[in-house]
């Protein structure tokens, strides 16, 4: 057994359940067209996947050599709980904030995180990220996201 890919795989896990129990509190359909919690009950099933088959693989697997090591070091140990803290963050705070402050600051946040330093970067690409993802779900299919913020404006 890979003690490092199983318990990986079992934080998946239980992680894409929390989210699929909370993805299965909004509507999925609104108007006969993919509502709030299309998307996010789709991902959390992926997830659920996904640790499924990560925690079956580390348990068949056999033990690593001795010298080979699986888990991370500090750094990345930081790295995981950040991006887990600040996708739970962004759970919490989307109805609040609306759909495109929080994924405008979760991509930037999660970039800065795992080291990308590059100003130029910072400031396109988490705007480009949640412009396109909002015109795709927000627009195109009609999914309604979270306005929070946005909606004195409107």
């Amino acid at each position: 057994m890979d003690r490092a890919e199983t318990a990986s795989g079992l934080v998946f896990l239980a992680y894409g359940t929390w989210v699929l129990e909370e993805s299965l509190k909004l509507p999925y359909l609104v108007d006969r067209v993919p509502g709030p919690g299309f998307l996010p009950l789709w991902v959390s099933l992926g997830m659920v996947l996904a640790g499924l088959v990560l925690t079956a693989h580390g348990i068949r697997s056999g033990s690593r050599p001795s010298g080979e090591r699986r888990w991370p070091g500090p750094a990345g140990w930081w790295r995981i709980g950040g991006a887990l803290g600040l996708l739970t963050a962004s759970v919490l705070l989307l109805e609040g904030l609306g759909f495109i402050p929080i994924t405008v600051l979760f991509v930037a946040l999660v970039s800065l995180l795992l080291g990308t330093r590059s100003w130029k970067i910072l400031a396109s690409v988490p705007l480009v990220a949640a412009i396109v993802i909002y015109g795709v779900f927000g627009i195109w299919l009609k999914v309604p996201l979270p306005k929070g913020l946005l909606s004195l404006f409107s």
